[in-house]
């Protein structure tokens, strides 16, 4: 009798939090949890008592201990990523809820999150103090005109030594008697040799440009080295370079397209299917990328694309060398 009234209780909160009304859904879980204390009641307790009572610590505490009790269960995440955001910490619920992006409620939370802006300095991290500190003035108009300043005068010392010493020289002039000029017959042109040519292109980086048709969530780590998140609304595009690899987490495959070195990857997915995906799918030397933009001109069937697995993609790659032993 007990575990039907609890989940009387727990489903009439959940209705509650479906309208909004968090107060009514924070009564009905306190009901439920005061007869029987599960980890899924305990962590929308949690969420409900920090929105409506504030008590972030608490919440955060008792959602950590369902996550203990129940680690695959997602709700816990998503409840526990709902309570940073209300305690405005934005980088803990991006890392609490990309702990399970196969909940399709957790990717809505993510889609939410407009791209974030570039830092102020691009050469510098935007862990860098400087730049922390340029953001948070920039976020006050009043004080545009004296970090504008400032960053000017930090420009002026630190160019003026170099620039001034250049200026103000004196270059000794250099004159010869009009007789002894001679007019030379320009060098004949350097000879061009293919093989040369070719050598040149091994360092041509990989290109990845993604076609949003849908409102997309993108992650995207390059060389493993600074790792890139945004949200593309549909119409909105965007390259990227690599000399290595790119790994890409998708948070809606069907709504983007893909354009690998100049070619199109597809289909990747249904709509609103999350993936993950290393282009290229294996590690090929940048000779046989020259190879396979020159097989590039070469017949084809019809309907050239890629079908987006790793199998499809090591394929094609491996097309040109067969053509070039025979």
């Amino acid at each position: 009798m007990p575990g039907k009234e609890v989940e009387g209780l727990f489903m009439k909160g959940l209705d509650a939090l479906a309208k909004g009304n968090t107060l009514s859904a924070l009564s009905s879980f306190e009901k439920a949890i005061n007869i029987e204390n599960s980890p899924v009641v305990s962590s929308y307790y949690a969420f409900c008592i920090a929105k409506e009572r504030g008590q972030v610590r608490k919440a955060i505490s008792l959602c950590e201990e369902a996550i203990k009790k129940e680690p695959k269960n997602s709700l816990h995440y998503l409840n526990l990523g709902r309570i940073y955001l209300i305690a405005k910490n934005k980088e803990d619920a991006i890392k609490t809820f990309r702990e399970v992006l196969h909940n399709q409620q957790i990717v809505d939370e993510l889609n939410r999150f407009e791209p974030r802006r570039p830092p102020v300095i691009p050469f510098l991290k935007r862990s860098n103090p400087i730049n922390k500190y340029l953001g948070i003035m920039l976020r006050t108009k009043k004080k545009l005109i004296i970090l504008y300043a400032l960053f000017s005068l930090l420009l002026a010392l630190t160019v003026a030594p170099v620039l001034l010493p250049c200026l103000f020289s004196e270059k000794p002039e250099v004159s010869s008697p009009p007789s002894e000029v001679r007019h030379e017959a320009a060098p004949p042109p350097p000879e061009v040799r293919h093989d040369n040519l070719v050598e040149s292109k091994h360092d041509i980086p990989h290109t990845l440009e993604l076609i949003a048709r849908d409102k997309t969530w993108v992650f995207v780590n390059i060389d493993g080295g600074e790792s890139k998140e945004m949200l593309l609304n549909q119409g909105e595009r965007i390259t990227w370079s690599a000399k290595n690899v790119f790994s890409l987490k998708i948070g809606n495959a069907g709504g983007i397209t893909l354009i690998f070195d100049g070619r199109e990857i597809g289909p990747l997915g249904e709509k609103g299917q999350v993936i993950s995906l290393k282009l290229p799918p294996s590690i090929i030397s940048r000779k046989d990328m020259v190879t396979l933009q020159q097989g590039a001109e070469m017949p084809k069937p019809a309907g050239n694309k890629l079908d987006g697995t790793p199998k499809a993609l090591a394929q094609e790659l491996k097309e040109p060398e067969k053509l070039k032993e025979d």
